[in-house]
């Protein structure tokens, strides 16, 4: 019998949704797919892309990372940021990538076969980073 192998890998894509309040349409634009077989890969470009939006939305450098980064709501899969939660989404997308043990926690769930989906709301848009297993 021949049975396909099954590949291990991993699908990344990087999203902006605008949603048009006084006609309740939506644009989405892909900013970014990767398609990789490493979990480390996967997460290690979806921190480049953060690093990438929020030097797009405010590339002030003396921003830097949060350090309360305590059960950083990004970690857990398919969870959204509530709207307000974070005031400077650029400070939120740099604390994300900066967070290292975070990443790793996030590796280790890609790895097990779980989607992860960081959602950051802005004023005039949402962005949106995800990796699924392929």
């Amino acid at each position: 019998m021949n049975r396909a192998k099954k590949s291990v890998g991993y699908r990344c894509e990087v999203l902006a949704v605008e949603f048009f309040g006084d006609t309740g349409q939506m644009a989405r634009y892909v900013l970014g797919t990767f398609e990789t077989i490493s979990p480390v890969l996967a997460v290690r470009w979806l921190g480049g892309q953060a690093l990438w939006i929020a030097d797009r939305l405010n590339d002030d450098p003396e921003s830097g990372p949060r350090l309360d980064l305590e059960g950083a709501a990004w970690v857990q899969s398919l969870r959204r940021l509530p709207i307000g939660s974070t005031p400077n989404r650029p400070v939120e997308l740099r604390a994300w990538y900066a967070d290292r043990k975070g990443q790793r926690e996030a590796q280790a769930h890609l790895k097990g076969g779980n989607p992860l989906l960081v959602v950051v709301p802005d004023t005039d848009c949402t962005y949106t980073l995800s990796a699924h297993p392929a």
